[in-house]
């Protein structure tokens, strides 16, 4: 970062708090924190974007969040979800280091990385 220049939120992706008691998709989840990051660091090398610092910690509104800086924050929950879902966030957020928000540029991205997106969008907005 420039001197002198505020480090700035990149976005983030908005959480809809599935409810109590998630049941079968564990089994679909990911082993651990590791194996989730090395799924970010896959992506990133497939995205051409240079991730400085992955966290994976409790957030209470978003599933994820970056910064301009390079740094990517997963919410945990996200390591019980189905992988197909941990992979939505994580494009979703490395997306924006290039695009900064929701617009054509953007969708046709995650079209082209993930295919019809909006399916795995709605199922983690709508997932119990």
């Amino acid at each position: 970062m420039k001197p002198g220049r505020t480090q700035q939120n990149c976005g983030g992706t908005p959480q809809t708090r599935p409810a109590a008691g998630r049941g079968s998709h564990l089994a679909e989840g990911w082993r651990d924190r590791e194996e989730f990051k090395a799924r970010v660091l896959e992506w990133a090398r497939t995205l051409d974007v240079a991730a400085k610092s992955i966290y994976v910690r409790p957030m209470r509104r978003k599933w994820a969040s970056c910064s301009t800086a390079g740094t990517l924050s997963f919410n945990d929950e996200l390591l019980d979800l189905a992988r197909d879902l941990g992979d939505y966030v994580i494009v979703h957020e490395l997306l924006h280091f290039s695009v900064p928000n929701h617009g054509k540029l953007w969708k046709s991205l995650m079209r082209v990385h993930l295919g019809e997106y909006e399916l795995l969008e709605n199922r983690l907005h709508t997932h119990h």
